[in-house]
């Protein structure tokens, strides 16, 4: 008999302790001003309206944009939206990548707030008909144990219009090129 007493109190125990646990879910903008890219918002409540975070309405949703910040080039990020990963430069479209380009980068509320240590080698070469070629390669680290390094190459287009007509909400589409095609560039024109 004192079982059957027990069962309920205990099934109503269960249910407060996974209801406690359960953290809001939000949607983060991801061009958010520089001012608000190392807050915790779920700890830092005030600071949700400026920076445009709202809770998600409905749990149906879940195409909601994890991002993680580049240190180099300033602004920059990765970008993951359900199964869809892309990079993100400043004044540019974003660029799809595959899975097999980046791996072992994490997606995460507490990751959201840490900038991903890489690297960018940037290069300005001109060839023999005097074209300027503006390439750079990105290094970026994995979260993994032991780390692994994802190389992405990249030549930047030369801007369409004249001072005049170009805007900075005109993007431009970086071109995705093999490093390989990278390294020979610079090896061929490089003095």
């Amino acid at each position: 008999m004192k079982k059957v007493f027990l069962l309920p109190f205990f099934c109503i125990f269960l249910l407060a302790c996974a209801s406690s646990n359960k953290r809001e879910v939000l949607h983060i903008p991801v061009d958010m001003p520089d001012i608000c890219q190392n807050i915790d918002f779920n700890i830092d409540r005030s600071m949700r309206d400026p920076c445009g975070v709202r809770p998600v309405r409905y749990q149906a949703y879940r195409n909601v944009p994890m991002q993680r910040h580049l240190i180099n080039p300033g602004q920059a990020s990765l970008v993951k939206t359900g199964n869809r990963l892309e990079i993100r430069f400043p004044n540019t479209f974003p660029v799809q990548l595959d899975s097999t380009q980046i791996e072992g980068i994490t997606f995460s509320d507490s990751k959201r707030l840490s900038k991903i240590e890489n690297t960018m080698d940037y290069n300005e070469l001109y060839n023999d008909k005097r074209e300027r070629f503006k390439i750079f390669k990105l290094t970026i680290p994995s979260d993994s144990k032991p780390p692994v390094d994802n190389h992405l190459c990249f030549r930047v287009p030369e801007l369409r219009g004249s001072d005049r007509t170009r805007s900075a909400a005109m993007g431009a589409q970086m071109e995705k090129i093999p490093c390989e095609m990278l390294d020979e560039l610079v090896a061929k024109y490089s003095k």
